[in-house]
């Protein structure tokens, strides 16, 4: 084992659509720490965990090779709900994935500082007190979670320009 190879933490790379602030969605991976994991909402709260963190960049390779990418710069990252056929199928279904309940869900369209919009739904488990999407809003970290029928969105709070409550 070289002092390089001694250095480095094992991780893997997470394929995902990856939209910076004013440019298009490109496929890229980002890389996760390499621990187990019992299920894919795991891999989800590991990449939602990483962009959460205090550290300025994350590590991503593109179409250009690996780079780092500054957070504040990320207009929001989906990976697929459900291993795809590009992904490794390394989990199986676990009954506690499947049964993962929130209290509420809202019906958003969520305006982008660079233009666009993303529709998806909230679902959420605030306290009785604080029900509605701003209260969601105003408390989550830096990136927020928006699940449609295929895809987990993180989007970056800074590049949300309004969030419209649609009907169910």
């Amino acid at each position: 084992m070289t002092e390089e190879s001694k250095l480095r933490v094992p991780t893997i790379a997470v394929p995902v659509q990856l939209a910076l602030v004013g440019r298009a969605a490109a496929p890229a991976e980002v890389f996760v720490a390499d621990v187990p994991r019992l299920g894919r909402s795991q891999l989800l709260d590991d990449l939602a965990a990483l962009l959460d963190e205090a550290a300025g960049f994350v590590p991503v390779r593109g179409a250009n090779g690996v780079a780092l990418l500054a957070k504040h710069a990320i207009a929001w990252i989906a990976i697929a709900r459900r291993d795809q056929p590009f992904v490794e199928d390394q989990f199986e279904d676990i009954p506690s994935e499947v049964m993962t309940l929130y209290d509420r869900l809202h019906h958003v369209e969520i305006g982008l500082a660079g233009g666009g919009a993303i529709t998806g739904e909230f679902l959420d488990s605030s306290p009785a007190d604080r029900p509605r999407v701003v209260d969601l809003l105003n408390r989550a970290r830096r990136f927020v979670r928006l699940w449609t029928s295929d895809l987990h969105y993180l989007v970056n709070v800074l590049q949300i320009v309004d969030v419209r409550e649609l009907p169910s």
